[in-house]
């Protein structure tokens, strides 16, 4: 909701979408805001607590209060030339970022931190803000003028990533640096992120000291308190509050308050209360130290009261971070987890893990382990504890978001990437509240260790794209897509306990050469090379040993050995030889009925085993983890696969295609919007116009109405010409929409009939010069409901349009994968070889590759382009020329990528 005077003075109206709450250095939280007329007693406040060096800083002169006319001036604003933003601690003013608009492209910048605040990162996150905001404006330039003594001031921008150039003169320094995002820029911004989303999050995690409030019996959910009091009965630092948990606190040795007026300092809290009474809570809870709150409790959105939006105000408000509400819980760390807080590992682990607590609802809660999750159903969090647990495997830290009003998976998995116990992810995902920064900062995460998803059906449905696709595009951020949470937590098993395959070789040792046949069969949509060998079990142990020995002087990547004893007998001894295969340093996992998951009876005992390869891939086996079938093993090796592929490829570089001119582009979208301020597809020339800017040659078409009117134009355009449809869905030859090679007036004539009739009879049709000979391609661009902005390339025809043969990626790209979305169509043979009989030479993909670039530069930098598609782009002896575009735009801001915000509250 806009504040009540957030009517703009000039031309711009006031931007909501430029407020935000954002993350502190020490993972607090502030709000950004443009500044208002309203804000002028605040920025006077602000600005007669500043010392004198910072007002002599900004202002160049000791100026004690400012007078009436300058305090007038920079709280009005146009949010366009003239831009204000200021950043708030409740209510107060504590730092303010402004530009001012020199030319069409350049932009003076200044800087203002209160001095209480200096150090906690305000100015880096202000000017990553500001600059989003004068990029939107199409600026791309700052300059500044500073004194030398402003250290401060210069290593915020240089700070920042920026390529910035310094001119001294006249006692001044003038600084000059272009905003457009770059490689280190989005990494600075990247690693900045990542520190204060971990800094939020640890006080949650691994908190010091914990308060667990209960409201009144009749609020109906103080059993949900009782729970969790009863089982944190391992911490010695938590402290009931409430009448409902006395009788628990008594039991487990919890000192109990009747409120909150004498509560010790806590960084944690768990709130099971009434939503009415929540609001009131939260101020108080910040009072003595509180960060981060779990609502286990829900009820809010429902008629009289409080909202889920007006929950998370009143958080951010305090610094706080919400869990919730409807939240299951978390797992918890100790504080500073050293030596003192490690555990002997389970399933014959020799190295030690982080012990945990149970903080959750669930009643045993998992073992401590390698693994962290996330989930948002409290119902499914019972479901995936639950199975964890059932399959052995520990449990290093975990998050139940329930409603996921603030709390989200991208706070999971920036604190995990800290945590060096921690071997891989697993996560159920209901929706992808800020989908660009998942791919961003899974991308990140899955450089380390593996993270594997479950995507809930609904969301899947609502986006554009299928399972297949939703894999490829999340496989390119690193993320694997299970279908199901059992096969999720199969994959996590396996990933989770062993080393990475360096190849596709997968060795197949069976208890008979019927079960290696039937996994041979399994393999062959894994795109894996088998190994495969049998043993007669009847043998016992010493068969075993012999088998496993000769398999280890094999080639092979990784190991899937089947044990099967007809009499249902396990014999512990045929199971520790199997467990041999281990030593050669290569990933083991097993297929035993009757054990599932990570099981003592397949743990690693050979502690004298030879470590693997010093290569990031590497990781000592603790067990072999077993499978109840062929399948199921199968499909969590897949995933391993896959991974381990994707890990092998090198990304490259961030592509940043040369001669791209966003400001004209994103001005053609302002044009059209002013027009159709609902939205539009681009015209036929302002689309023309739109794919030069990106440096993108579209050949001219033109919209015929009649016989007459087409027949002049060819001849002005000179023959061959071609004809199509102006429906999309009909500009295909084998279906009539598409007339090629006319050559004289009555073959245009009769092309002129055919294409009409099949779009049913009347309107006009589009008429082209021949283009030369070459290979129609289809790149695609537009932003996904679910993963947000997504590219694809793939041949046009059937290729694309009904095999569904296209490679997906997320912006922005690097060299890999551009390359990746070229090659890896399955057509891409028939690409090559039809390029190189077209252009008579090798062929030469990257002018395809520099289309694909320029395509995702511009739905990755422009929030209001919600669909860019090349349908064709024809590969030929000159370079890509595009025969036909479609430019879809929305007025819906999409944040801008290059600034750190919190996710806005859930409505």
């Amino acid at each position: 909701m806009e504040p009540e005077d957030a009517v703009a003075p000039g031309p711009a109206p006031y931007p909501a979408h430029w407020e935000a709450d954002v993350l502190l250095r020490d993972g607090s939280t502030m709000r950004i805001r443009p500044i208002l007329p309203s804000d002028a007693d605040a920025l006077q406040a602000f600005h007669e607590a500043q010392s004198e060096e910072s007002t002599y800083f900004r202002f160049f002169a000791p100026l004690r209060t400012l007078p009436p006319k300058d305090l007038r001036r920079l709280v009005t604003v146009d949010h366009a030339d003239r831009v204000a933003l200021v950043m708030l601690s409740g209510d107060r003013i504590v730092a303010v970022g402004r530009y001012d608009r020199v030319d069409a492209g350049t932009a003076e910048v200044a800087f203002n931190v209160s001095d209480v605040h200096q150090g906690r990162g305000l100015g880096s996150v202000l000017l990553e803000h500001l600059a989003a905001a004068a990029r939107e404006r199409g600026i791309d330039r700052f300059v500044a003028d500073t004194l030398p003594a402003n250290a401060r001031m210069i290593r915020v921008f240089s700070d920042a990533g920026y390529d910035v150039r310094q001119r001294y003169e006249d006692g001044v320094i003038s600084l000059e640096f272009r905003i457009d995002p770059t490689q280190r820029s989005l990494d600075v911004v990247a690693s900045r992120e990542q520190r204060t989303d971990a800094a939020s999050m640890r006080a949650l995690l691994a908190p010091a000291g914990i308060l667990v409030v209960a409201g009144t019996e009749e609020d109906g959910q103080a059993n949900l308190a009782q729970r969790i009091a009863a089982n944190l009965a391992a911490r010695t630092d938590v402290t009931c509050v409430g009448g409902p948990l006395r009788a628990v606190a008594a039991e487990h040795g919890h000192p109990w308050l009747p409120d909150l007026d004498a509560a010790p300092t806590a960084t944690l809290a768990y709130a099971a209360t009434a939503p009415e009474a929540m609001l009131g809570l939260l101020p108080r809870l910040a009072a003595v130290g509180v960060r981060g709150v779990v609502v286990l409790g829900s009820g809010f959105d429902r008629e009289g009261a409080p909202t889920q939006a007006e929950l998370v105000a009143a958080a951010r408000e305090g610094g706080l971070r919400i869990v919730g509400p409807r939240s299951y819980g978390l797992v918890l760390r100790p504080v500073d987890a050293g030596p003192d807080g490690a555990v002997e590992g389970d399933a014959g682990r020799d190295d030690p893990v982080v012990a945990t607590v149970n903080a959750t609802l669930a009643d045993p809660g998992p073992p401590p382990g390698p693994v962290a999750l996330f989930s948002q159903s409290a119902a499914l969090s019972a479901q995936l504890l639950a199975a964890t647990a059932a399959s052995g495997i520990g449990v290093a830290t975990y998050v139940s978001a329930g409603h996921r009003a603030d709390v989200s998976g991208n706070d999971l998995l920036q604190y995990a990437s800290d945590l060096p116990d921690v071997r891989a992810v697993g996560m159920y995902l209901e929706s992808l509240g800020n989908p660009r920064k998942f791919a961003r900062v899974a991308g990140r995460v899955s450089s380390r260790v593996p993270v594997v998803a479950v995507v809930g059906a609904s969301q899947r449905e609502e986006g554009g794209l299928g399972r297949a696709a939703l894999q490829e595009a999340m496989l390119a951020a690193g993320v694997l897509v299970a279908p199901t949470m059992p096969a999720m937590i199969d994959a996590v098993a396996l990933l989770a306990a062993t080393p990475l395959p360096r190849g596709s070789r997968v060795a197949v040792l069976g208890s008979s050469a019927a079960l290696v046949g039937l996994a041979a069969g399994q393999l062959t949509g894994v795109d894996a090379d088998p190994v495969l060998a049998s043993y007669d079990a009847r043998g016992g142990a010493p068969a075993v040993a012999a088998a496993v020995e000769l398999l280890a002087a094999r080639e092979w990547d990784v190991a899937l050995v089947i044990h099967v004893d007809l009499l249902g007998e396990r014999d512990p001894a045929i199971l520790r030889e199997l467990t041999g295969l281990t030593r050669t340093g290569r990933p083991v996992l097993a297929v035993v009925p009757g054990l599932h998951g990570w099981t003592p009876e397949l743990a690693v005992t050979d502690v004298a085993a030879p470590a693997p390869p010093a290569e990031p891939l590497g990781t000592r086996q603790p067990v072999v983890p077993s499978y109840p079938s062929v399948e199921e093993a199968v499909a969590a090796l897949t995933l391993a696969l896959r991974y381990a592929t994707w890990r092998r490829q090198d990304p490259g570089s961030l592509v940043e295609p040369e001669g791209v001119d966003l400001r004209r582009a994103r001005e053609i979208v302002e044009e059209t919007l002013r027009e159709h301020p609902e939205g539009s597809d681009l015209a036929s020339e302002p689309t023309r116009e739109f794919l030069a800017a990106l440096g993108i040659t579209m050949l001219p078409s033109y919209r015929v109405h009649s016989t007459r009117q087409a027949v002049t134009l060819a001849r002005e355009i000179g023959w061959p010409v071609a004809v199509r449809s102006i429906d999309p869905v009909l500009r295909r030859r084998d279906i009539g929409g598409v007339r090629l090679d006319i050559t004289r007036p009555l073959e245009l004539v009769d092309a002129l009939r055919t294409v009409r009739l099949r779009q049913g009879g009347s309107g006009p049709v589009e008429l082209q010069a021949m283009a030369p000979l070459g290979v129609a391609c289809v790149v695609r661009g537009w932003d996904d409901a679910v993963v947000g902005p997504v590219v694809s390339f793939g041949l046009a025809g059937d290729a694309t349009e009904l095999l569904e043969d296209a490679t997906y990626a997320l912006p922005p790209l690097r060299s890999g994968d551009v390359h990746r979305l070229v090659r890896g169509i399955r057509a891409a043979p028939r690409l090559l070889s039809r390029l190189a009989d077209r252009l008579e030479s090798e062929p030469d993909l990257e002018p395809l590759e520099d289309v694909i670039a320029r395509v995702a530069e511009a739905i990755e930098a422009i929030p209001q382009l919600r669909a860019l598609e090349l349908t064709p782009a024809l590969a030929t002896e000159e370079g890509i020329l595009v025969l036909s575009a479609r430019v879809s735009v929305a007025p819906q801001i999409r944040p801008d990528g290059g600034r750190r915000a919190l996710r806005p509250a859930v409505r």
